[in-house]
């Protein structure tokens, strides 16, 4: 853009005044833009550490379900091989014991799975893999529109000036 000079008249002062004003507001839009990417960034941190802790749950109680499921085992085999009342007693009480170890355990790593899937559902209010596709493309939609915007009114605005026969209202100079 030119700079104003002394010559200048009433026109050239309103549209130097005008093309401050526009910087000004395109420079709002830019931050608003940024903001929102940094918003969108926050709810995506938030997100992840909801969907990590809902992985660790799942795979704890995979684990315990696997290890009750030998324990299973072991007891029938404590059974079958056990030829004395005493060795089966013993048997069956350790495994009782960790029998309800485990059940502790896959109750707390159920609460803990619940409660990451109600965060999730909080964070989001529809399904994980939409929220985030929706929550990119409005934030890349933004920040292309207003630059293609801020991008063409400075062409314009560049023409104008270059053609030096009408000014950015259009009225003859």
């Amino acid at each position: 853009m030119s700079e104003p000079t002394g010559a200048e008249g009433p026109i050239e002062e309103f549209e130097t005044e005008l093309f401050r004003s526009l910087d000004r507001y395109f420079e709002v839009r830019r931050r608003e833009v940024e903001q929102s990417i940094g918003r969108a960034g926050t709810e995506f941190k938030n997100f992840q550490e909801a969907r990590r802790q809902l992985v660790e749950a799942e795979k704890e109680l995979e684990q315990i379900q696997q290890r009750t499921a030998e324990l299973k085992g072991e007891a029938f085999n404590a059974i079958v091989e056990s030829s004395e009342a005493s060795q089966l007693e013993e048997g069956v009480s350790e495994l009782e014991t960790e029998l309800s170890e485990l059940a502790e355990a896959e109750q707390s790593a159920l609460g803990r799975k619940r409660e990451a899937e109600e965060r999730l559902r909080s964070l989001t209010g529809q399904d994980i893999g939409e929220h985030l596709a929706e929550a990119s493309s409005a934030v890349a939609a933004i920040a292309l529109a207003k630059a293609e915007e801020i991008d063409a009114f400075k062409d314009r605005v560049d023409q104008r000036f270059a053609e030096g026969r009408t000014s950015v209202l259009r009225l003859a100079i």
